[in-house]
């Protein structure tokens, strides 16, 4: 392992305090020092999930490092793995294009991240930023530039669908089973201070091996099915990690106030979007954008919702229940209704509704890249994640899909976990538990 660091010259060490040291290259410090990746610094990487967690306090900045050092395991991984049978060494560019892909794969994150994003973005992606922000911004791409690599071969690496002969890179860093989940699982629940997101990291970088795809000849990942348990283990740490973090009720209430609060002010964003697609970018307004900017605007505005952004007010969650329940579910849409047919509550401004999956797979691609549909089958939403198996000592290696082992895969991809929840102001919290009570009494009479 220690051969890929001494490749690429990596002599820099920074503490981290999930890995001990993280070893630079010169190139990669630069990235790091210029003004749109220190940004990141400024952007918590769970957004306002502090008010739940109070150590929550860490950034985009260091689970971007993360992602590298992780990134860069992952592929010694594959190398090194008793299977993978390839007349592939990684030279010091591929080592760098993976490293510099994985340190940038979060670098157009906005403020707040998913939450503002929605609002600001147009419909695009952070992902969609980050790739114009490789390719345009000097102070990245000519440091890429520097080093030999094209800055639009790291930035297809961040694709939703990149080229086919990228497919093992962009697997290691946005893949099912990938260096971001790989490092944020660990670090989230690090300084969450919980144990939901935890996993064996030292045995997840020994999972994979890659194979040569015989009808186009690229690369993929592949899992050893001897190490299925170790795979299965980290998407239930995910799907408990979520139930817990990110979707826990009160942090996604707090998502709500910043999407309200943000719809009241300013685009500050200094882009120009034309036909789905950013134009320009004023990269130097942009390096100044990051959570102060909304915090900034919630001080000095008079809107209620700043009083939320503070801590002062939070949103209360009249029904909290998942699709797990049959009658949460009725009761959830029941209300939903009568919610919608009172006159004195208003969408959006009294109560707010939440009914949606709780991400464990990633979604796959359509053919021109858009995300799949919901109603496709599960190999087709999801993409495939593929196990290696042998049946037998002295049995030749054959390929199938995951979900044709693994009953955990399987229900996950057929029938994942939704939420459903409806969040009313503190002061509206009676009235709608009244409704909800009037429910409860007419299902009871009607029994």
């Amino acid at each position: 392992m220690e051969e890929y660091f001494k490749k690429i010259d990596a002599k820099h060490r920074i503490r981290d305090p999930l890995y001990g040291f993280i070893l630079l290259t010169d190139a990669e410090l630069k990235i790091i020092d210029s003004p749109i990746f220190q940004r990141l610094r400024r952007i918590h990487q769970l957004a306002l999930t502090k008010y739940v967690y109070p150590s929550a306090e860490h950034s985009r900045f260091v689970h971007s490092i993360g992602v590298m050092h992780c990134a860069t395991l992952m592929l010694a991984g594959v190398m090194d793995h008793k299977h993978t049978q390839l007349n592939l060494e990684p030279s010091a560019k591929i080592i760098k294009t993976l490293r510099f892909a994985a340190l940038l794969h979060d670098i157009g994150h906005l403020p707040f991240s998913h939450a503002v994003e929605k609002e600001w973005l147009q419909g695009l992606s952070h992902e969609d930023l980050s790739q114009y922000i490789i390719n345009n911004y000097a102070g990245i791409s000519d440091v890429i530039t520097s080093e030999n690599i094209n800055p639009s071969v790291v930035a297809a690496l961040l694709a939703k669908k990149p080229p086919a002969h990228y497919k093992l890179f962009h697997e290691i860093i946005s893949g099912q089973l990938d260096a971001d989940r790989a490092d944020y699982l660990l670090r989230d629940s690090h300084s969450c201070g919980v144990k939901y997101g935890e996993y064996d990291f030292a045995r997840y970088l020994q999972i994979f091996a890659a194979r040569e795809e015989d009808a186009t000849g690229h690369f993929s990942l592949v899992v050893d099915e001897a190490d299925l348990h170790v795979a299965e283990s980290f998407l239930v740490s995910r799907y408990h990690y979520n139930l817990q973090i990110p979707y826990h009720r009160t942090r996604s209430g707090y998502d709500w106030v910043l999407r309200r609060f943000v719809q009241e002010m300013p685009n500050v964003l200094p882009l120009t979007i034309e036909n789905g697609a950013i134009v320009f970018a004023d990269f130097e307004r942009l390096a100044t954008v990051d959570d102060y900017t909304i915090i900034t605007a919630a001080k000095e505005s008079q809107s209620e919702w700043s009083d939320y952004i503070f801590r002062n007010e939070h949103l209360v969650p009249v029904i909290d229940t998942t699709s797990s329940s049959s009658e949460g579910k009725f009761f959830f849409k029941a209300l939903v209704r009568k919610l919608r047919d009172a006159p004195d509550f208003a969408e959006g401004e009294d109560y707010f509704t939440q009914e949606q999956p709780v991400e464990i797979l990633k979604r796959g691609t359509e053919p021109d890249g858009s995300e799949a549909k919901a109603q496709n089958s599960p190999a087709e939403q999801y993409g495939k994640i593929t196990l290696s198996t042998r049946e037998g000592k002295g049995r030749p290696e054959r390929y199938v899909d995951i979900t044709d082992r693994s009953w955990i895969f399987r229900q996950l991809a057929d029938e994942p976990v939704h939420i459903f929840r409806v969040y009313v102001k503190p002061a509206r919290h009676s009235d709608a538990n009244k409704l909800l009570m009037g429910l409860e009494a007419e299902e009871r009479g009607a029994k």
